[in-house]
């Protein structure tokens, strides 16, 4: 850990956030470093459930970072929403909404809409960049990152094990992301990580991409011992795998597999019958070269239509 580090020299402030009658705010924390140039912003647990796999990254990139190679400004949300972190849930109890579906956001709205305002005003103004981490959370893991129109540098930088084009869905202008392309930035988001015995090599993996991508923008300069990128796959637009009843999840493939690209048919997991263990659905590969972006590495309880792997043809 470099004794000169980023870690030591980020200014953290605490911005109150309205919520609800038992406790009047709830603190949102943003750090700086840096001041003038190149302007980025790197967040995580816009969703609560994935939140602490970004943060981890995000404290790896703070002690790995010598302070000198600083040229721009830095400013870091390790936490953009509390209340939904620690409820260990994708969304904030006070009002259920999607905080990656509410900017640029209303003062005036409930938590998560003055939440997502004040997280326009006090951290994304003025970014030049901005990268926004997501992971699998507690009950999946992943691996991709998403490719922006006009930010391919950004993609490659970030050096995920797959690669998806953003432009296959369309969310408007209501992401953290979407927003900030929309302000004239370049942008970043990445999928990756989740709870399994890998977590901490993947938020090493994800800090180093990070830095790479500030060393692209400008905001930091270059260090000859940054690993280079790793290339990515690129994938087709993805397609969700859910199961058509409820039961027991038996995985075929562990959180080793998530980024990888395995042939057609094969065995990816199994739902059985809670009592009988009866195999009541069988989870394969449905492509010639399938990519696994998504998937559930432990034994689980699935109601229907519950999200279990997300693929997609890889083209090689």
């Amino acid at each position: 850990m470099p004794e000169h580090n980023l870690a030591a020299a980020v200014t953290w402030r605490s911005i109150s956030v309205g919520s609800g009658a038992a406790s009047a705010t709830v603190p949102l924390t943003v750090g700086t470093v840096g001041g003038g140039g190149k302007v980025a912003l790197v967040a995580a647990g816009v969703h609560g459930d994935e939140g602490p796999w970004g943060a981890l990254a995000i404290s790896k990139l703070l002690a790995r970072v010598r302070a000198d190679r600083l040229l721009g400004t830095l400013r870091v949300l390790p936490v953009a929403n509390p209340l939904a972190m620690q409820q260990n849930a994708r969304c904030a109890p006070l009002d259920q909404l999607d905080l990656n579906r509410c900017f640029p956001g209303n003062p005036d709205g409930s938590h998560t809409e003055m939440l997502a305002d004040t997280i326009t005003r006090r951290a994304l103004d003025g970014a030049d960049l901005v990268i926004d981490l997501h992971g699998g959370g507690s009950w999946a893991v992943n691996a991709f990152a998403f490719r922006f129109a006009g930010s391919e540098p950004i993609a490659a930088a970030i050096g995920a094990p797959l690669i998806v084009d953003h432009g296959y869905r369309d969310l408007g202008q209501v992401s953290l992301t979407t927003q900030a392309k929309a302000r004239g930035a370049q942008v970043g988001a990445v999928e990756r990580g989740g709870h399994s015995q890998e977590e901490g090599e993947w938020a090493l993996r994800i800090a180093q991409g990070v830095e790479r991508a500030l060393v692209h923008a400008g905001v930091l300069a270059p260090d000859a011992g940054l690993p280079a990128a790793p290339a990515s796959i690129h994938v087709q637009p993805p397609r969700v795998l859910r199961p058509k009843q409820g039961g027991i999840f038996h995985p075929a493939v562990g959180a080793q597999a998530v980024g990888t690209v395995v042939p057609e048919g094969t065995l990816l997991g199994e739902l059985r019958h809670p009592v009988t263990n009866e195999t009541l659905e069988v989870f394969t590969a449905p492509f010639g070269h399938t990519a696994l972006m998504l998937l559930r590495p432990m034994l689980c309880v699935l109601e229907a239509g519950a999200m279990t792997y997300v693929v997609a043809e890889a083209d090689i």
